[in-house]
């Protein structure tokens, strides 16, 4: 069999053109690693601009023995290597099926799109299975890349996680056609991939009732109007956040040193809350009222002299609880149960337990809080 050279143009037989195209694979080498390294900067810069994170972004070079083979069987489809479109490959596997679509249109804005494959359109609607979306991209020509870039195609596929995991379980079970395994075993795999495609579905509608949820909250504390909504970490997130009460505790108790406030999540507080009888933001902002003074008053008894550059955005939360342990009605015990909580939270020892219990102890003496 004879076949035409992409560039010489001339009549070669195929064995021969075999050749000449690994050759100019390996030629291209440095080429590939190149585009690698661009548009993985590229996919991870603009899905951050555009505020979605990925689990992962993966690449790989389609490697010299899978070309041949890819040649052995088309040798007629790819004069050369440069009509490869998935000799290399990107791969962006995100957490929501919803995020799918939304990174695609991200990706249409910084890379030229020649071709779409959309198999979640192309499968039966009757049918289970693999679902993916794949664009062939090239590197737009007008940006400033390196003009003989520009020439290549390369292949990005989006999947949820879950569409992920079904691919590679399908490809190490060795599922390659309907024919390929009995009638039952592909009942048994359309259910398996039945239930991955309602559990993806699931999933979105949960990140919806929790974006939801947020915004519920926080336009309530933004009105004065969230006295009913439980402590949950969305809660307490929130209130750190909007509530004019804690922001202007936060405010005050940061001026003593000059700090600046280091973002930390409020959650160890939702026992230390708990513990303290605190359950909803109504009892907080109550809570947050009658300690107020006692908080101040402990935050510059410690940090008047501190140097401190940052100090977590919990240190109102911090304080607050502090106050009550110290000016509030408790037994030695009651003091001691607080601190247990590190105990598994921090893995602090018996010995620091009963360190900050005896500080507690010498506060409430020296402000003659009566036992």
């Amino acid at each position: 069999m004879r076949l035409l050279h992409f560039k010489t143009r001339e009549v070669i037989p195929m064995g021969m053109l075999k050749e000449l195209l690994l050759k100019e694979y390996d030629e291209s080498m440095e080429d590939f690693h190149r585009i690698e390294v661009i548009v993985t900067e590229l996919l991870e810069k603009t899905l951050a601009e555009g505020g979605i994170r990925p689990m992962q972004i993966a690449h790989r070079i389609k490697s010299r023995d899978s070309v041949a083979e890819k040649m052995d069987r088309k040798p007629e489809k790819y004069p050369t290597v440069k009509l490869l479109n998935d000799l290399i490959g990107f791969r962006i596997i995100c957490y929501f099926s919803e995020q799918v679509d939304q990174m695609a249109e991200l990706v249409r804005k910084v890379l030229v799109v020649e071709s779409v494959s959309d198999k979640r359109k192309l499968m039966a609607p009757t049918a289970f299975g693999y679902l993916s979306l794949h664009y062939i991209c090239s590197l737009p020509k007008d940006q400033g890349y390196p003009e003989e870039l520009t020439d290549y195609t390369f292949e990005i596929q989006f999947r949820t996680v879950l569409q992920h995991a079904w691919a590679e379980i399908e490809h190490d079970l060795g599922y390659k056609t309907e024919f390929g395994i009995p009638l039952d075993v592909r009942r048994e795999f359309s259910r398996v991939a039945g239930l991955l495609e309602i559990a993806d579905e699931y999933f979105a509608e949960i990140k919806w009732r929790i974006n939801d949820y947020v915004t519920r909250v926080r336009t309530s504390i933004q009105e004065d109007n969230a006295d009913d909504f439980k402590l949950d970490l969305v809660t307490l997130t929130e209130f750190m956040h909007r509530s004019r009460l804690m922001t202007s505790l936060l405010d005050e108790i940061s001026s003593i040193t000059g700090a600046e406030l280091m973002e930390v999540s409020p959650e160890p507080y939702l026992k230390r809350f708990d513990l303290l009888g605190i359950r909803t933001l109504g009892d907080l902002t109550s809570f947050i009222e009658e300690e107020h003074d006692h908080a101040l008053l402990l935050a510059r008894g410690a940090l008047s002299m501190a140097d401190l550059d940052t100090m977590a955005s919990t240190v109102g939360f911090y304080y607050i609880c502090r106050a009550r342990l110290v000016f509030g009605d408790f037994r030695e015990q009651d003091i001691r149960e607080y601190f247990k909580l590190d105990e598994n939270e921090i893995g602090a020892s018996a010995e620091l337990i009963e360190r900050q219990v005896q500080i507690i102890l010498r506060l409430r003496k020296k402000y003659d809080v009566a036992e």
